[in-house]
């Protein structure tokens, strides 16, 4: 039995299970819907789920369709915004902290005209040790009796400037790495729908209902695929007004 994956989004999306990459293209290109197995389904939503990635079951169509779409959409563009949001915020404390600025990629400069936030404007890091060298420069060449000294001093200054722009080098490096996950440590009762019927399910959504909306957005999607795997439906469509 599989599971079908609706991409009610503007963009392709795409992971990879077990060392084959799975490519679900934008709606509405022929292929935005593909039927997976479960298991596949499940890893592939863990990633996609906040970018717009939904599933589909039987029955679904017209209304309850275009809600999972409309859904879909919405985690999407709020996953834009936080894109453009994030390396706004990276550059401001590059700018603080006397960094070089960072440019966005294509992709990012798309998502920040789609969701109108203006990425932060390229700026020039103060290279301080580059305008005392150059100082100390125009010196030996006026004041010949300072030489020696002077050319000490140079020394100095170039080994600091090489050992800056080693750091800087390394510091941009690690920024091109993958950012390593760090499993969250989660409160048990956050996460003890994992493994509950779907009656216990539904006593632990009565008493949790109201934290939900607070929980992370991984945790959220979880519940949102638990609720349909258990029901049939999202979680979203079952909760009051």
């Amino acid at each position: 039995m599989g599971t079908v994956l609706f991409n009610p989004t503007n963009e392709e999306l795409s992971a990879q299970h077990q060392g084959v990459d799975v490519i679900i293209p934008a709606y509405p290109v022929k292929g935005h819907m593909v039927e997976v197995d479960d298991r596949r389904a499940r890893h592939i939503l863990n990633i996609l789920g906040p970018r717009g990635l939904t599933t589909l079951i039987y029955g679904d169509e017209g209304e309850k369709k275009e809600a999972k779409a409309k859904s879909g959409r919405e985690r999407n563009r709020a996953f834009k915004r936080k894109q453009v949001i994030d390396f706004n915020q990276l550059n401001m404390a590059n700018k603080h902290g006397r960094k070089d600025y960072l440019y966005p990629g294509q992709q990012l400069k798309d998502y920040a005209d789609e969701v109108g936030i203006k990425l932060e404007e390229p700026y020039s890091a103060p290279d301080e040790g580059r305008e005392k060298i150059s100082t100390l420069i125009d010196e030996v060449k006026t004041k010949d009796t300072k030489i020696k000294e002077q050319g000490k001093q140079l020394n100095e200054l170039q080994n600091q400037v090489s050992g800056l722009s080693k750091q800087l080098n390394s510091f941009l490096e690690m920024m091109k790495q993958p950012k390593k996950w760090v499993e969250p440590v989660e409160d048990p009762e956050m996460i003890r729908f994992r493994t509950l019927n779907s009656a216990q399910f539904r006593k632990w959504l009565d008493t949790n209902i109201d934290k939900i909306a607070s929980y992370p957005d991984d945790i959220r999607n979880e519940i949102d695929v638990r609720h349909i795997k258990l029901f049939g439906t999202p979680l979203s469509e079952s909760m009051p007004e």
